[in-house]
């Protein structure tokens, strides 16, 4: 039986190697929360992938930590025979709170152990060079795609995504298709709405999708996956945690996504990215930090990583 008997909550801070610019967000630093829950006298420990402002989604730091609260106070004292009775406790319209107790009771009713994964690459614009054993690019969309593409393809047949994060129109569907010629593997989130997919797909069938931001919960990736788009980037703290995102419908290929995870994040999208068996959004240790508030073993070789759990340093944490 888990029975949950306190909670502790912690902000943790770090700077980026390089500063973050996209097409949605420019970001210097990263602060994370992070939930702590005691146990039979052992603290578990999750990292909620809110930020501190809503650019990716509505939920903030600032949200998660009155969520997480109240999730804590709904279950507290209470005994909890198994994972799948937790769920009714937690709140629909707060996924990455949710996660976060859905992550520590993962913890609580599940020896961990090491996970292996391919490992991908992401390229920005004006760069062509990656690793030679990485298993899989990213490209984010540009004015320059096709010529980037077209570069890549002329020394690697390597498999190719394009992620768009929503940002095209109808007036992209020839692009689209061009870029569909130079085999790639899946054109991630390219619009907001799910007509322009379904548009698309009617005048151009073969042409491989993938949602991302719309991947938010089973009802909307059936909706998807009924006209055609065969690929969902799943975020398992969006989804509402790792029992939702284990339950999602069949018959669609999915793809692990990250957020500029530290490493007891990383360590669950990895995770779900070796049952899923496709490559997921994990990257090397000290890809975009060079501080963590976790410790874990790495090694990557041939185009794989493999990591133990991550242990949580408690003392690098800012407990509120």
């Amino acid at each position: 039986m888990m029975k949950c008997t306190e909670l502790n909550l912690y902000t943790y801070d770090a700077p980026f190697k390089v500063p973050i610019k996209t097409n949605l967000v420019q970001m210097r630093k990263r602060q994370v929360l992070v939930v702590g829950v005691v146990i039979d006298d052992v603290e578990y420990f999750a990292e909620v992938n809110s930020f501190e402002t809503p650019w990716y989604h509505y939920e903030t730091i600032a949200t998660s930590i009155e969520n997480c609260k109240v999730i804590f106070n709904n279950l507290k004292h209470i005994n909890i025979p198994s994972i799948e009775a937790l769920q009714p406790y937690l709140k629909a319209d707060a996924p990455n709170a949710s996660s976060a107790f859905d992550v520590i009771a993962y913890q609580y009713f599940n020896p961990l152990k090491s996970v292996t994964v391919p490992i991908g690459e992401t390229l920005h614009q004006g760069n062509n060079s990656f690793s030679h054993d990485a298993k899989r690019i990213k490209l984010k969309m540009h004015h320059h795609i096709v010529e980037q593409v077209q570069t890549i393809r002329e020394s690697s047949n390597i498999p190719l995504v394009i992620d768009a994060n929503g940002l095209l129109r109808e007036d992209h569907f020839e692009l689209l298709n061009t870029l569909s010629q130079y085999d790639i593997s899946y054109i991630e989130q390219p619009f907001k709405h799910i007509k322009l997919y379904d548009a698309l797909l009617k005048r151009h069938p073969h042409i491989p999708l993938a949602i991302d931001e719309s991947a938010t919960d089973y009802a909307a990736i059936q909706l998807f996956r009924d006209i055609g788009v065969t690929t969902a980037v799943v975020k398992y703290s969006r989804i509402g945690g790792i029992t939702r995102v284990q339950s999602l419908p069949k018959q669609m290929t999915y793809v692990s996504g990250g957020m500029y995870e530290f490493g007891l994040s990383k360590y669950m999208t990895a995770m779900l990215g070796e049952q899923f068996g496709t490559v997921p959004d994990v990257t090397k240790r000290g890809t975009y930090f060079e501080h963590d508030f976790t410790t874990y073993h790495e090694v990557a070789s041939d185009g794989c990583l493999t990591m133990t759990p991550p242990i949580v340093q408690k003392e690098q944490l800012t407990q509120l």
